[in-house]
């Protein structure tokens, strides 16, 4: 190692005379600034022999402990700390890791990124094969951070490192159930690569439960892992850009479409964050494109820099979406029997397609402010079609009879479609619609006979509705709530590894009716749900917020009575009426739970329940994780 004194003097041009100069102390201190954060080594050494040196310059005490005292203590120390949570589980090394520990630790340097994510390649491998890793990371220079990061990207399988690029080109921050719809069948267990790269903490799967009863988990890739991920990429070919899995730069994007580039047969996904000038031939050639995604804004319209229609689009196409659509029409495509998703916000779309396509794979459709939209195609063959999205598309004159296909559309939103005069019959088919936003359709003169599946209904501010050809059956518990039961009790099982840990549940009850015609009402506080074995036990979740005299609601069971949500400590009781609400089992004992429900009112006396339904929420998250998302508490119908 080259000794401090030659490398400060070096670097600082000290002349070997005995006169210290104030700008040589200055440079000096500029130096050991560089040397601490660029060095990792022991500090406190480092700045003792920066500081030796300076007394041989410069005979002075102060100087000398105004330069140790400047900076502050080793974080050697700390690093070391990172690196053994996620090696070992524990803030220090094992028995027998030390020094590989320490010598790790010094090699990823002040990363704590890369701390987090090369103890996380460690954790769990034998002691005989630390020794070989630790040599291949010795290949690796010293704190550069992208081959840090790659070192771990390097021992994936094949399948790992395919879904690590493409979370990190395309997917980051999507929920996984969106994500799952989009590959398909392309890996074979999704879940199972998604919680390798978990462990690898190369991403972290974020959980998001809302007060109104949406659950859902997404994908988060930090940025650095991300530019790795897109850096990897652009090295599959660095002067065909058209070569590449994914396109994401802008000017790479714009070579490759505006046809500079020949050979394009490998590019499965483009995001595009801007316009694009596009011709009838940009993606001719993309045989394997399934993700196309354009994003821009009104004020920057996409392009057509040739009167004709694009002349080929990838059979494979999973995901179009693309704002602001410059054509009238999606003729072009002749094969959607992979298509996923299709979301056209913004566009100038007068109609889609002709003719019935195979549309079966087809889960979302998003053509808000389409304002020149005036059909919808045939849409016979969409029967796994779970949302369609028409909000303001005030051209929209009807719906196609064949929606009534449709069969498992579950929120269908009409929000202005001021030309829309009528629902086609064929609505009532829809077994498993929940949600109908209607508001504001202004033309909108009568309804059909509604499904019974139907949650929520908003037809506010629609001025010329007069004829409701419908009537609204009160069902029983939803289906979705897989335990259901007349009275006030409800059995459900769980699966026995769930035993001696703590999980939840979503219930939902309803009240009976009465005989009087006064109005009850009941305190949040008197709601009570505990099971036969122990029924001491409030189950409620305890998410409530602080009342005025700071005791702590034990549940939130907010019920929306006309426009107005009531955060009064009070609720009416009213019957016929899904009152929703999440209960948490502290610790389960037994494979068989008997949840009962108890609720008084105002004079203290309990109100029979009519009726009670329970789901489990792991068995929802895995089985089913699309039906309880549109579960609103409100009224089941809101006109």
């Amino acid at each position: 190692m080259v000794p401090w004194s030659a490398t400060v003097s070096g670097a600082v041009n000290i002349s070997n005379t005995s006169n210290y100069t104030l700008s040589d102390y200055i440079l000096t201190r500029r130096m050991y600034k560089l040397i601490f954060f660029f060095v990792r080594v022991d500090e406190t050494d480092m700045i003792e022999n920066i500081a030796a040196y300076i007394s041989s310059r410069f005979q002075n005490s102060a100087v000398i402990e105004d330069i140790k005292g400047s900076y502050p203590k080793p974080r050697f120390d700390e690093d070391l700390q990172i690196f053994c949570k996620y090696a070992f589980n524990q803030k220090t090394p094992e028995d027998g890791f030390d020094e590989l520990a320490r010598e790790i630790t010094y090699h990823v340097g002040e990363l704590p990124l890369g701390l987090k994510v090369i103890g996380s390649h460690f954790r769990g491998l034998s002691k005989e094969q630390w020794p070989m890793e630790v040599s291949r990371l010795r290949t690796y220079r010293n704190g550069d951070i992208e081959r840090i990061l790659k070192f771990s990207y390097d021992a994936l399988c094949d399948e790992d490192k395919d879904l690590f690029l493409h979370i990190a080109c395309f997917f980051n921050m999507e929920k996984i159930t969106k994500v799952k719809e989009l590959f398909g069948h392309r890996f074979k267990d999704l879940r199972q690569s998604l919680h390798i790269l978990e462990m690898k903490s190369l991403i972290s799967i974020e959980h998001t439960d809302l007060e109104d009863s949406e659950y859902y988990e997404s994908i988060n890739m930090r940025n650095l892992l991300v530019q790795l991920g897109q850096e990897i990429v652009r090295k599959e070919s660095v002067l065909e850009p058209g070569q590449r899995r994914f396109l994401i730069d802008y000017k790479d994007i714009c070579a490759v479409v505006s046809g500079h580039t020949t050979i394009t047969g490998s590019v499965v996904g483009i995001d595009s964050k801007n316009w694009l000038s596009i011709t009838e031939k940009s993606f001719k050639g993309m045989s394997n494109l399934q993700f196309l995604r354009v994003k821009n804004d009104l004020y920057h319209p996409n392009i057509i820099s040739s009167p004709g229609p694009l002349t080929f689009i990838s059979p494979k196409l999973r995901l179009l979406d693309w704002s602001c659509f410059p054509m009238t029409s999606l003729r072009f495509i002749n094969n959607l029997e992979f298509l996923v998703e299709l979301r056209m916000c913004y566009s100038k779309l007068e109609k889609l397609w002709d003719g019935i396509q195979l549309v079966r794979n087809l889960k979302h459709m998003d053509l808000t402010d389409s304002r020149n939209l005036k059909e919808l195609p045939n849409l016979s063959m969409a029967t796994n079609l779970k949302n369609l999205n028409l909000e303001r598309c005030s051209s929209l004159v009807e719906l196609p009879s064949s929606i009534g296909n449709a069969t498992s559309l579950h929120d269908l939103r009409l929000f202005k479609c001021s030309s829309l005069v009528e629902l086609p019959f064929s609505i009532g088919n829809l077994t498993n619609l929940w949600k109908l936003d209607l508001r504001e359709c202004s033309s909108l003169v009568s309804l059909p006979q509604l499904p019974d599946s139907i949650m929520v209904l908003n037809a506010r501010n629609c001025e010329s509705l007069e004829k409701l050809d419908c009537s609204f059956y009160n069902p029983e518990v939803p289906a979705c709530f897989t335990y259901r039961s007349h009275g006030s009790s409800v059995s459900v099982k769980v699966n026995q590894k769930l035993l001696h840990t703590s999980t939840k549940f979503k219930a939902c009850i309803l009240f009976e009716n009465e005989v009087d015609n006064e109005t009850y009402y009941f305190d949040l506080d008197t709601l009570c749900v505990y099971t036969k074995t122990n029924k001491d036990c409030i189950l409620l979740d305890n998410k409530g917020e602080d009342d005025e005299v700071g005791i702590q609601k034990r549940g939130l069971v907010s019920c929306r009575i006309g426009s107005e949500w009531r955060f009064s400590e009070w609720y009416p009781f009213i019957t016929d009426h899904l009152y929703i609400f999440e209960v948490e089992a502290k610790e389960v004992t037994s494979t068989e739970l008997i949840f009962y429900f108890e609720i008084f009112d105002e004079y203290s006396k309990a109100r029979e329940i009519k009726e009670c339904g329970i789901i489990h929420l792991l068995e929802h998250h895995v089985d089913d994780e699309e039906k309880m998302d549109t579960i609103e508490k409100e009224p089941k119908v809101h006109i």
